[in-house]
């Protein structure tokens, strides 16, 4: 049970225990049709239908609770391969592609968080059909796209897909916005801090409202602060923030970058002591 009070909110629990009582009302219903019925062939297709849906709904829970605990190994615990083993199980059962979208939005932020620009930039490849239709697809390819640049260190490409990525930000299909699947004040403060704007990368980092953050952005978010306090000169707070991004990142390569900064700050304050 805690595993579901873990992976699932409120209202995701509630839609499970509904569907469940909908499952058992069938069953129900259909055993009772069964019964009653003396003609073999009509039978035959109540268990033929019985079978059918109840596997079905089965298989849609059980697809959904995997992936329910891939997106909290991921954005809660930061353990980004662990979390994609755990979807890929959910891919390969997923026979009706339900999850394709789900599936390649995931894999990007697993490719983000374990640093992989060129299995970024071969997810998002023309010749993937996977990832070529869709409104919400062309927000994560041209997200996708960005980071791998960023990661890459590529400025010249990193702006072109930075202007393709931020065209979206308002953008509106049928009178409705794109999913809010990103922290837009987090990618136009790193945009900023790449372009040397310390001052407006800062001035975005001080208005934004982290509230809304899971772990694993909180991680991104902290870094980006922490990345601008250093620009600045502020060692002492970008310390604490890479202490704070160190506890936090887990398996992130986040973790990582943190450490090795932590070291170059304490190498610093070493020689200006001498």
């Amino acid at each position: 049970m805690k595993h579901f009070d873990r992976y699932y909110t409120k209202q995701e629990r509630r839609n499970l225990i509904l569907n469940a009582l909908v499952l058992l009302i069938f069953i129900s219903y259909s055993i009772y049709l069964i019964i009653g019925s003396t003609d073999i062939v009509r039978v035959l297709f109540l268990l033929f239908i019985l079978i059918f849906f109840t596997g079905a709904m089965v298989l849609k829970e059980i697809l959904n609770f995997f992936f329910q605990k891939a997106i909290y190994q991921l954005t809660h615990e930061c353990d980004p391969l662990l979390a994609f083993e755990t979807m890929k199980k959910v891919r390969k059962y997923d026979f009706l592609k339900g999850y394709t979208l789900s599936f390649v939005a995931f894999s990007s932020l697993v490719y983000i968080d374990t640093e992989k620009p060129e299995a970024l930039l071969e997810l998002f490849a023309p010749g993937n059909k996977m990832t070529q239709n869709g409104k919400d697809m062309i927000l994560i390819k041209n997200y996708s796209l960005y980071k791998a640049y960023v990661l890459l260190n590529n400025k010249t490409q990193m702006k072109k897909a930075y202007t393709e990525l931020i065209r979206l930000k308002d953008l509106r299909v049928k009178g409705k916005s794109l999913s809010p699947l990103y922290a837009w004040f987090d990618i136009e403060a790193e945009y900023a801090l790449l372009t040397n704007d310390v001052k407006e990368a800062s001035s975005i980092l001080t208005k934004a409202n982290t509230s809304a953050l899971n772990t694993r952005e909180k991680a991104h978010h902290l870094a980006l602060v922490a990345s601008v306090e250093t620009e600045k000169g502020n060692l002492k707070e970008a310390k604490a923030l890479y202490e704070e991004i160190s506890t936090i990142a887990n398996k992130m390569s986040l973790k990582e970058r943190a450490l090795l900064k932590l070291k170059e700050i304490k190498n610093e304050k070493t020689q200006k002591t001498r």
